[in-house]
């Protein structure tokens, strides 16, 4: 009963102790673990956000431990598209081994960090993907209100278009009138032309 207890308990708390998210990427460089993934988990144009770098030492003996210090030693490469920004990395407050930088992502879309430098003796130089940034659209709610500026812009295009649709039929409506008026012409000198005099054999 104890050691099922016991499974219960390390059941229930080993997504606790996993850090980070599932969406985190693993990089081995020699000895070394790099977990790289986004702060906050998705992430979304326009908001705050920034990278999620763990380092762990795996010594041969089978010992790991979080790598301190070495924020100085790497370069950090922010890309999406033809875009690309150099990223100094800071420690994470409260957390050992673990770094990061600020960014705002305004596009959406694909993002990769390339990481250079050294830990210990060890070259760097990874290029890691990091998870899609979505649209705000996907997670807004309610959704919100356009603009007045919007509203008004797209009632004075649609009045634009009602005036132009106005003129064409006036346009239409003379052209036609025209033509019957034209006809009727036509037929009343016909009509005249077929009673004038006849000349007697």
């Amino acid at each position: 009963m104890l050691a099922f207890v016991l499974v219960i308990g390390l059941v229930t708390a080993l997504p606790l102790a996993v850090r980070p998210a599932s969406a985190h990427r693993l990089v081995t460089v020699g000895e070394y673990e790099l977990t790289v993934g986004w702060k906050v988990e998705p992430a979304v144009a326009g908001y705050v956000n920034g990278l999620d770098l763990g380092i762990q030492h795996r010594f041969s003996n089978g010992t790991t431990v979080w790598v301190v210090g070495v924020a100085g030693n790497l370069t950090a490469v922010l890309t999406t598209g033809p875009k690309s920004v150099s990223k100094a990395l800071e420690p994470q407050a409260d957390r050992d081994g673990w770094y990061t930088f600020d960014v705002i992502p305004t596009r959406v879309g694909t993002y990769t960090v390339r990481l250079q430098g050294t830990l210990g003796t060890t070259p760097v130089d990874v290029m890691v993907p990091l998870d899609d940034v979505s649209p705000a659209s996907d997670f807004a709610f309610p959704v919100a209100d356009q603009p007045a500026s919007d509203l008004q812009s797209r009632l004075d295009a649609a009045n634009a278009a009602i005036a132009g649709l106005q003129v064409q039929l006036t346009l239409a409506v003379a052209l036609a009138v025209l033509g019957i008026l034209m006809a009727a012409a036509g037929v009343m000198m016909g009509r005249r032309m077929s009673r004038g005099p006849r000349k007697e054999p």
